[in-house]
């Protein structure tokens, strides 16, 4: 019994031994690696990316094709981007269409569009019929645009009603003026300087006053080359023949109307104005044919396809002048304020049809809060560099006499010199009216279809009816 007894023991010694032998062989797992070290850039946890704003808002604004619509539309998706509030264009052909589409909306006191662009002076009849908001208080009030950043010629000419008034309606979002344009390769060419000199008696050189244009657009009038001296407006659409035709009439000394006494007649067909229509007339002599009808489509691409030398046109337009994708021609021209007449002590006077818009808000707006927001953050120093940069003109003061301004386009170094000249049609609610008679008899004058003192007897006396019936 105890053999046994001690036969047990031993067996489960051995037992024992043998397991704890066999543990020991067995590996054990590796202790784990210390963790890498990582830069202390990458330790840090990264902040999730702030989600676009959104909004529901969308903004629509209203102006004409072709020109600087597309490109405001372009930049307002940079305020898209900051607030989510969509800008949307509403682009109507440039001319009456444009014009009788808002005037169509404010009738109808809809809500069609937020923001509208529309002619200085178109500004008389909508803001006289209560048509835009009155920005004087937003202005006053806002932390990021004062009324003094912007010139007050800029201010008075595209957003003020009545004149003198102070009240402000619209900010300037493309100031314009009537300007020259003409192809440098020829006005250089060492030969065609010869031979103008020959001729004329004078050197060849940009036109200071209308007698040396009319001498440089005969000289280049070269049809069997298909080369012509000049371009210019003679359509009856719009606003296309007059505009340029003003510049002439009022550096010649002519006027429209006696302001004060609201005269007509006597005025719109002196002897001088009857003069400057004569005139015109004859330029056309050394355009293109079919330029009687042309307008700016026309005078652009006559610039483009290189058989003018010279053209009169809206700076608005130069930006695709300088456009080598547009213009083939694009590095060899040249920009340039438009002539005068010298007067007796031989100063030269000079008048420019003003052009432009203001953008204003429609008093019919769901949004007029949110346009106005719009509206400030555009206006501020940094957008309207970028707008200048595009192509167009500010109405910012610190912009404008900046020294980078004169460089960033090449126009811009005549361009506020062409701006200190400028004049502009009736600032009337008949405005329309009267532009509608003016260009009717001018283009037929133009063309010859009637005398221009005939013609200009006939403006006068119809102008007179409706100036008349103003209280």
């Amino acid at each position: 019994m105890h053999k046994h007894r001690w036969f047990y023991t031993v067996m489960v010694v051995v037992l024992l031994v043998g397991l704890l032998s066999s543990a020991c062989a067995q590996p054990q797992p590796a202790a784990p690696a210390p963790a890498e070290e990582k830069p202390a850039e990458a330790a840090q946890t990264e902040a999730p990316e702030a989600p676009a704003p959104r909004s529901d808002v969308e903004l629509v604004f209203v102006w004409h094709s072709g020109g600087l619509g597309e490109k405001f539309e372009e930049l307002a998706k940079e305020y898209t981007a900051l607030t989510g509030v969509k800008v949307r264009a509403d682009l109507v052909p440039y001319g009456p269409q444009w014009h009788d589409k808002i005037a169509a909306e404010f009738a109808a006191q809809g809500s069609g569009f937020d923001l509208a662009m529309f002619d200085s002076q178109s500004m008389s009849e909508f803001a006289s019929g209560g048509h835009v908001v009155q920005l004087n208080d937003y202005l006053a009030k806002s932390t990021m645009i004062r009324a003094s950043d912007f010139t007050p010629a800029a201010l008075r000419q595209y957003g003020e009603y009545p004149e003198g008034s102070g009240n402000i309606f619209a900010l300037p979002i493309n100031q314009d003026c009537m300007g020259l344009v003409y192809r440098k390769d020829l006005f250089e060419d060492p030969k065609e300087k010869e031979a103008f000199k020959a001729k004329y008696g004078y050197d060849l050189a940009v036109p200071q006053t209308y007698a040396e244009l009319r001498d440089i657009s005969e000289f280049f009038t070269r049809p069997d080359q298909n080369l012509y001296g000049l371009a210019s407006y003679g359509s009856r659409d719009y606003d296309a023949v007059t505009s340029p035709f003003d510049g002439i009439l009022w550096s010649f000394g002519g006027e429209l109307w006696d302001v004060n006494t609201k005269q007509a007649e006597g005025i719109i067909n002196s002897p001088v104005a009857v003069e400057a229509l004569q005139y015109y007339e004859d330029l056309f002599a050394f355009m293109p044919p079919g330029a009687t009808g042309w307008f700016y489509d026309e005078v652009n691409n006559a610039v483009h396809t290189g058989i003018v030398a010279m053209a009169i046109n809206w700076y608005y337009f130069f930006f695709v002048h300088a456009d080598p994708a547009i213009n083939p021609y694009a590095d060899k021209m040249g920009y340039d304020v438009l002539p005068g007449m010298k007067d007796a002590s031989g100063n030269v006077n000079r008048g420019i049809s003003v052009g432009g818009q203001g953008l204003s808000i429609s008093k019919y707006s769901k949004n007029v809060e949110e346009a106005w927001k719009f509206l400030e953050w555009f206006m501020t120093k940094d957008i309207q560099w970028k707008w200048v940069e595009i192509g167009a003109q500010t109405g910012r003061v610190d912009v404008l006499e900046d020294p980078r301004y004169t460089t960033t386009k090449p126009w811009n170094a005549t361009f506020p010199e062409s701006m200190k000249y400028v004049k502009d049609y009736w600032h009337l609610i008949e405005y329309p009216q009267l532009l509608d008679i003016y260009q009717k008899y001018v283009s037929l004058a133009i063309s010859n279809e009637m005398d221009p003192k005939e013609a200009l007897d006939a403006v006068a006396k119809e102008h007179q009816v409706i100036l008349d019936k103003i209280k």
